[in-house]
């Protein structure tokens, strides 16, 4: 008898039927700034688990640097556009079906070019392939879309049985970002394992100089720490960099992101500064607001960065 040229849903075996059914285990969501997710190398033991060795594949489709800017002398902040196409098949090796998707990636702040590039990369390849993966169900997290709720959202399916399901494994961690990975080769135990959460604000007031907390908000924005921090954070730079001033100062170049000691055009500086807040005006955009995301954007303060940039924002701002 000659096998059919194409699968379908029958094609699957009982078991793996019961694993793409049953909800996801808490254990595997992961939540960040109010959203819930899987990790993408948690997405890769899955379908690898449920289809086999060599039973999915992932194509990259596109990948393409959307930005690549130096925000501050030595800082860089680049952004990729990534597609991917996910395959996955039959335990005897037919393609069973594929599902294409994109994502976008970004790395802020990077004291390194090649880091910057390579974290963005990485980040856009993840997050495409996680959005692939959802199409096969709550194993890979499409009940997260419902508020965040790890209960299963498809339940059945008229194409196949429900046996039981698997039980699932210890808590996901985060994937470690590639800067900070550990070497292979080494017998240290890994510090990151039992980490507790730091305390970037309690770090930052125990600095004595305003280079101590310009490294103590690199760190927390890495990490993703709340704009309510990173407002402090700066806060406590602004202060410790005032100090450290002398009366008539020579203009010096800071490779920080807080408050660079370098004097600005007053007078165009004030009219772009004017421009960028009538125009939040406009838009309903409050001055606090307005100030979080002219940081992240230029990667400073306003009253830190030379009238260009603010002038360029605004542009930014008005093209959008």
């Amino acid at each position: 008898m000659t096998e059919a040229a194409t699968a379908g849903p029958t094609d699957l075996a009982p078991e793996q039927i019961a694993t793409l059914l049953a909800p996801i285990n808490p254990n595997r969501v992961q939540h960040l700034r109010g959203q819930s997710h899987v990790e993408a190398w948690d997405v890769r033991r899955w379908l690898t688990r449920i289809f086999g060795f060599g039973g999915w594949s992932d194509e990259t489709l596109e990948l393409v640097c959307v930005s690549e800017r130096e925000i501050n002398p030595g800082r860089w902040t680049v952004v990729y556009r990534a597609q991917t196409r996910l395959t996955v098949k039959t335990l005897n090796g037919r393609p069973l079906s594929f599902w294409d998707d994109a994502a976008m990636g970004d790395s802020r702040n990077q004291p390194s070019l090649g880091d910057a590039h390579d974290m963005a990369m990485k980040t856009a390849l993840s997050q495409a392939l996680k959005r692939c993966a959802v199409n096969l169900g709550d194993a890979f997290g499409l009940s997260l879309y419902n508020d965040g709720s790890a209960n299963a959202v498809v339940m059945w399916s008229a194409a196949h049985p429900a046996p039981k399901p698997r039980v699932e494994d210890e808590p996901v961690k985060p994937e470690q970002p590639p800067t900070q990975l550990r070497s292979v080769q080494t017998d240290e135990p890994d510090p990151w394992a039992a980490a507790p959460p730091r305390n970037f604000l309690a770090e930052a007031e125990q600095c004595t100089t305003a280079d101590c907390a310009v490294d103590v908000y690199r760190e927390a924005q890495q990490a993703g720490a709340d704009d309510s921090v990173l407002k402090a954070i700066r806060l406590i730079g602004q202060e410790l960099r005032a100090s450290e001033r002398t009366p008539a100062p020579e203009p010096e170049v800071v490779e920080g992101v807080i408050v660079e000691d370098v004097e600005l055009p007053t007078d165009e500086w004030v009219a772009a500064v004017a421009a960028l807040r009538a125009f939040a005006a406009e838009h309903g955009i409050d001055d606090t607001d307005l100030d979080t995301q002219a940081y992240t954007a230029l990667g400073a303060p306003l009253d830190a960065v030379a009238p260009k940039a603010i002038w360029d924002l605004l542009t930014q701002l008005q093209a959008a």
